[in-house]
């Protein structure tokens, strides 16, 4: 990526430490893009993002002491606090409307910004997630998988991955031995100031309050073989929402945002755009909501 105008601010309020990080685009054609930053998102993601976004859209990447910074979230943070606070850091840019995306528990932030100031929101792509609380094995928190994770006579990685990635010969999923070793990896350098981050942010979400729907023009992307989120809660906050579309990535599971990178992107950038997302040949199915529109049925030895 050549050299592009950065800028890095550090913005506090309640409690919350956002790090702000604004590219400039030579040309822009849309609002600029918020994108909130996941736990354990680096340059493999952020940059393939800024090249394919920077030709749009001004991109302004925001990060969380305590979610995707070094640090902790303030005790009793709330998804509403996080939310205003993404506000603030527009205040402080001096920005005063938005595209947002968010990926995985990042997008359930992006989310939650999107429903609290819609007036400042002109577009939402939410990639794996729900608006919904996370879905926790029955009778497990946050706090108590992260006990055992820390445990030296329990070795829960498998275990754990089993539930956040589709192991299933029988459901094609592009990259998955890379996507297992690169988890088993990240899992097992995982830290206690780490394990306590997942934890924290896990129960903010948790606490979050039901989901509505979005009044502004919303992206759900999902795997069709997504079992961290699954495919049919993606679609519940679809069908809540007033101009909505569900795209479904074919061999794709919670992951696919990694080994779809093209695709994904690809789809992002059509949608900020307002061009068509019919017959993209890397999609499994396409939704609109509210309108009963559906893509034109696939070939049966593509259908699900």
């Amino acid at each position: 990526m050549e050299q592009r105008d950065i800028t890095t601010r550090t913005i506090r309020t309640r409690g919350l430490v956002f790090e702000a990080e604004t590219l400039k685009s030579p040309s822009p054609r849309v609002a600029p893009v918020l994108a909130v930053r996941a736990g354990g998102e680096g340059e493999s993601t952020i940059r393939p993002q800024a090249e394919a976004l920077l030709p749009l859209a001004d991109v302004i990447g925001v990060r969380i002491a305590g979610v995707s910074n070094p640090g902790f979230l303030p005790p009793h943070c709330c998804v509403g606090d996080v939310a205003d606070g993404f506000a603030a850091v527009l205040d402080e840019l001096d920005v005063p409307r938005v595209n947002v995306l968010g990926t995985s528990h990042a997008g359930e932030m992006a989310y939650r910004f999107a429903t609290a100031h819609p007036d400042r929101t002109d577009r939402v792509v939410l990639t794996g997630a729900t608006g919904h609380r996370p879905h926790l094995p029955p009778g497990s928190t946050a706090a108590s998988i992260a006990a055992r994770v820390q445990d030296p006579e329990q070795d829960v990685a498998d275990e754990v991955i089993s539930q956040v990635l589709c192991l299933d010969p029988d459901r094609p999923i592009r990259g998955r031995t890379a996507l297992k070793w690169i988890l088993k990896d990240l899992f097992h350098s995982a830290d206690k100031d780490h394990l306590r981050q997942w934890t924290d942010c896990m129960q903010m979400l948790c606490e979050a309050p039901p989901p509505t729907g979005l009044t502004v023009p919303l992206l759900m992307v999902t795997g069709e073989h997504d079992i961290a989120i699954l495919p049919g809660d993606s679609r519940a906050l679809a069908t809540m929402s007033s101009q909505a579309v569900l795209a479904t990535v074919r061999e794709g599971d919670h992951w696919f945002f990694l080994t779809h990178t093209r695709e994904h992107l690809d789809m992002t950038c059509r949608f900020l755009l307002d061009e068509p997302l019919d017959h993209l040949p890397y999609l499994a199915s396409l939704e609109y909501f509210p309108q009963p529109r559906v893509s034109d049925p696939l070939p049966a030895a593509y259908a699900p």
